[in-house]
């Protein structure tokens, strides 16, 4: 395994010389890829976490958070169980050819009203697999599917839930496979005053940050199979890809199993997992942030999308970095929601930036649909949960 510095040193395009130990940023290049971005209809309410995909033509969202609900109480007065915003089991359509007709709710998605489902497509199916809320259990095992069947959109409850209980993990798709590679458990921990995010191990002590599970989607009754862990550091809400037949883990938040109050750090270690041999490569570090969501283009280009720049980063060696610039330590927190949208091309080793999105945002909702790309929500934006849709057109390549 090489380091990241011998990386670097051989010279790889669009990563620069490291700004901090341990941290690669990008280069004033030409981008790789070019996108437009529009607006799409808003959605209903504000959104965070819920479980996104396109099936058939349409963009699915279902479940997740909103402190800015909009009027969809007035509309749907059991969005949140009498609550007036919240955690929300309501789902919503679009038709891609028909935009102007806006949003349609679906079925409700099964299970408690919750958040930070690990989401992916296959077959034209949508699965949500674990999550969480504010109340006991705190974090979930289920695995749902929502596929249509004679024009009726279904969800189902499968028999394989996760070994156990997981929240705001990145997923990867190849062939019919599902990969679930970290997250985190929602728990007090002994001595803690409060419920929180913890991703170098979950109640139990298992390395959930670090895991990759693996579902077969034609043998559910197998279940999840366990792969090897990868050697960085336990992350949620990571940047996790696929492409040419690898698993990509670029970056994410690290949170201390041990820590009293709740801490979340950049991490910035990045990975690549080879499927046919099993084994984890190191790769060079990702720029200093967090909680980009990223897709696969064309098997080959991955996209980070938005993000949030912690004042601190986590290196591998357990040492932390302050990477907020004397100028930046100025700024309101709210300031370090991003923009930004990150170009990483898997057969270059180059990385590089493309149009930004039109309204800043964290770890939003994110789906490609041939070179269509959806950003949803997240939390940040103007209204702090968005009920906002960027739409993307990829050109280039």
């Amino acid at each position: 395994m090489r380091s990241t510095s011998s990386w670097l040193t051989l010279g790889l395009a669009g990563w620069l010389s490291v700004a901090a130990p341990g941290a690669a940023q990008t280069q004033d290049r030409p981008p790789i890829l070019k996108i437009e971005w529009r607006e799409g209809p808003e959605y209903p309410m504000g959104i965070q976490d819920s479980v996104m995909g396109v099936l058939s033509g349409q963009l699915i969202s279902a479940g997740g958070f909103t402190r800015h609900p909009k009027d969809v109480v007035k509309k749907f007065p059991d969005a949140f169980r009498g609550r007036p915003h919240g955690f929300t089991r309501l789902a919503f359509r679009l038709d891609l050819a028909q935009e102007k007709a806006g949003w349609m709710r679906l079925a409700d998605i099964p299970g408690p009203p919750r958040q930070g489902a690990a989401m992916a497509v296959v077959d034209d199916r949508l699965y949500a697999i674990g999550g969480f809320n504010y109340t006991a259990p705190w974090t979930y095992r289920e695995v749902y599917r929502l596929q249509q069947r004679e024009a009726k959109w279904l969800w189902e409850k499968l028999p394989c839930d996760l070994p156990w209980s997981i929240c705001e993990a990145g997923t990867a798709v190849i062939g019919k496979k599902i990969y679930l590679v970290g997250g985190a458990d929602y728990f007090r921990p002994a001595g803690a005053k409060a419920e929180d995010f913890h991703s170098e191990a979950n109640r139990e002590g298992r390395p959930v940050g670090r895991a990759l599970l693996a579902l077969d989607t034609t043998n559910l009754k197998a279940g999840w199979q366990r792969l090897p862990d990868h050697p960085g550091l336990g992350l949620f809400d990571c940047a996790v890809a696929a492409a040419g037949g690898k698993i990509y883990l670029l970056g994410g938040v690290f949170s201390p199993a041990k820590t009293m109050q709740p801490q979340y750090y950049n991490a910035v270690d990045s990975w690549v997992y080879s499927v046919a041999a099993k084994t984890w490569k190191r790769l060079p570090d990702m720029p200093h942030g967090s909680n980009r969501r990223a897709v696969c283009y064309k098997d080959r280009f991955i996209l980070l999308v938005a993000g949030y720049k912690y004042g601190k980063t986590w290196r591998l060696d357990g040492t932390q970095i302050n990477v907020y610039s004397p100028e930046e330590k100025k700024r309101d927190w709210r300031r370090f929601f991003e923009k930004t949208v990150l170009v990483y091309d898997t057969q270059t080793d180059r990385l590089t930036r493309v149009e930004p999105l039109n309204e800043q945002t964290s770890w939003p909702m994110l789906a490609l649909s041939g070179n269509k790309l959806f950003c949803l929500g997240g939390e940040g934006g103007r209204l702090w949960h968005p009920a906002r849709l960027q739409i993307g057109t990829i050109t280039g390549k």
